[in-house]
């Protein structure tokens, strides 16, 4: 059994997923990475082409950052609502947020080296 077994037994999580603009999930991260309840923050960017947006010969780039929080469930309502305020997602073109229940999770940790 792994040393952080004790974060998938036990306590019921929420995973909560955000997609929003580029350079706006650093910020997110630093609002959110210390709250109560929170398990594990990742923040990572992306970007791709959507054929919406394509004309013929032409590629249309979008960038957003992606976070990914576990959280213990009675915050989760709580950390949802922070990200959905913070990171302005219910303004037009701003990102998207979802939250669904995990059965077991670990925490991000980086290599020592």
């Amino acid at each position: 059994m792994s040393a952080l077994a004790h974060i998938g037994h036990g306590i019921e999580k929420k995973l909560i997923t955000a997609i929003v603009s580029s350079g706006h999930g650093s910020k997110l991260l630093e609002i959110i990475e210390n709250r109560p309840g929170v398990l594990s923050v990742t923040h990572h960017h992306a970007r791709g082409t959507g054929s919406r947006r394509m004309r013929p010969g032409k590629a249309f780039w979008s960038e957003k950052d992606v976070m990914m929080v576990l959280v213990e469930a009675p915050q989760a309502d709580e950390v949802f609502q922070l990200l959905f305020d913070a990171g302005g997602i219910g303004e037009p073109h701003q990102g998207i947020i979802f939250m669904e229940a995990v059965r077991r999770g670990h925490p991000m940790m980086p290599f020592a080296t």
